[in-house]
């Protein structure tokens, strides 16, 4: 009861009428879960697939991703094989637009970026997203998908403490990330970098 002593109650009152910004629109729904299929050929038209495929060639076809193992699929609503745990900072919920519950029916997780003051939006850029799981000694793909709110949006990815550099996001984007992994623990993580972005899943396959 000591901390309430210190505090006063007061009586204000609200005569101005400010004017509101106008609420976003939904962004359309997009599917969370991509296929083999769908990730082959967003990996088949990435810039620098050639070189990947020296090192990997059976990831110029599905079933060389499907002989190999899906190890991990990381999303809003579901997480299975060895995903362990999904961090979202930050994340932003709009009432009526990107709130929790649609976020959980969407299968997707918001992060803004300006406009909205009325509301009282910090308009920050500190989006966080960390995908833990399991891995085993061998070669991985982390394949994010993300969905951009406006023009664009960009994002930096990583693997543990490693930078991939910079993503840039326009609509909807499939971008798988390879790196050779020690067994144990290993955390894929996205920062926002600028523009608002849905996070929507990472499928983690291993080679």
């Amino acid at each position: 009861m000591a901390a309430a002593r210190r505090n006063t109650l007061k009586f204000l009152r609200a005569t101005k009428t400010l004017k509101a910004e106008r609420r976003p629109a939904r962004v359309a729904r997009v599917n969370a879960e991509p296929s083999t299929a769908q990730i082959v050929r967003a990996f088949m038209k990435a810039p620098g697939h050639e070189k990947i495929l020296e090192r990997i060639p059976k990831a110029a076809n599905v079933a060389g991703w499907d002989r190999g193992t899906q190890v991990a699929y990381f999303s809003v609503a579901s997480k299975s094989g060895s995903a362990l745990w999904l961090d979202m900072f930050d994340a932003d919920h709009f009432d009526g637009v990107t709130n929790m519950q649609r976020c959980v029916t969407d299968n997707r997780a918001w992060f803004s970026d300006q406009g909205y003051t009325y509301w009282n939006s910090a308009q920050t850029r500190t989006g966080r997203i960390n995908c833990y799981f399991n891995a085993t000694a061998a070669d991985h793909s982390c394949v994010v998908q993300l969905q951009s709110d406006g023009p664009s949006a960009v994002v930096e990815c990583l693997i543990d403490n490693q930078t991939f550099g910079n993503l840039t996001v326009n609509g909807t984007l499939l971008w798988p990330h390879f790196a050779t992994l020690s067994a144990g623990g290993h955390s894929f993580r996205i920062r926002q970098v600028s523009g608002a972005f849905f996070f929507l899943s990472l499928t983690v396959y291993r080679f």
